[in-house]
């Protein structure tokens, strides 16, 4: 699995964002850095989805973690 990396770069980026936004709501801030991180999130995602020819699916996320943190000794 290449895909492995965006994938979890992606999900964990695009919580971080979803936080950012509503931190920034409750301060009355610009999400600008959330928004941001969202569409980053996006496109990570997405290129993980091109990358595994579109038969990528929610349940890959999971296993694409463990694939990572098993790499990363």
């Amino acid at each position: 699995m290449d895909y492995d990396y965006q994938l979890v770069g992606g999900t964990l980026l695009g919580v971080f964002g979803i936080v950012a936004i509503a931190n920034a709501m409750v301060e009355r801030r610009s999400p600008l850095l959330g928004v941001t991180g969202v569409l980053l999130a996006c496109g990570l995602i997405g290129w993980a989805w091109l990358v595994s020819g579109g038969a990528m699916s929610w349940r890959d996320i999971p296993d694409a973690v463990y694939s990572v943190i098993g790499r990363w000794n």
